[in-house]
């Protein structure tokens, strides 16, 4: 039996990051994205707000007291949407089996695509940079042999990572070196 490869795709902290690409004086902020006018709690935050405590589900209230600084956004369904779809456009460039488990979550299995690509991690190395590029977002990836093994190595080392679960080898990215990493490794 052929050993499959999984790999989980993970936008991280998606609506906020979203948020901050489509408005650059955002970008760097500690922001919580609501969902809609006069709603109390905090359906994601960026990881600036993060870092101080912000989580999602809080009520706004205790989401200032941790960080009063914080920046409100309505979210806006219609933006994530597209970038979801779009997202997921640029994974069937890799393979047709793509399954969306998510608005910020897919699995894909690339256990066909690797005599075309070289190997997993210049698969996942190639959507990093593709996504960083078209839409200013992270991901952090988990390659596997299934489903579930993918997952859990895409939750490792957040944000913006590439884990592989079986060597439970860490792979670093460093932004527009994505490419040549990627190609390096061919």
């Amino acid at each position: 039996m052929e050993t499959r490869t999984i790999l989980h795709i993970d936008a991280n902290a998606f609506f906020a990051s979203v948020e901050q690409a489509a408005n650059p004086e955002l970008r760097g902020k500690p922001i919580a994205v609501v969902g809609g006018h006069g709603r109390t709690v905090i359906t994601t935050s960026s990881y600036e707000a993060r870092a101080k405590g912000v989580k999602t589900g809080m009520a706004i209230w205790e989401g200032k007291r941790h960080c009063p600084e914080l920046i409100i956004v309505v979210g806006d369904n219609k933006k994530y949407q597209h970038t979801s779809t779009k997202m997921n456009e640029i994974f069937r460039d890799y393979t047709p089996e793509v399954e969306a488990f998510s608005i910020d979550e897919s699995w894909l299995d690339v256990t066909h695509s690797l005599s075309i690509f070289g190997n997993a991690e210049n698969i996942a190395y190639l959507i990093k940079a593709r996504i960083k590029y078209q839409f200013d977002i992270t991901v952090s990836i988990g390659i596997a042999p299934n489903k579930l093994l993918a997952k859990l190595a895409s939750d490792m080392h957040k944000p913006d990572e590439v884990n592989r679960d079986s060597s439970r080898e860490r792979c670093t990215y460093t932004g527009a070196h994505a490419n040549s990493r990627a190609l390096r490794r061919r």
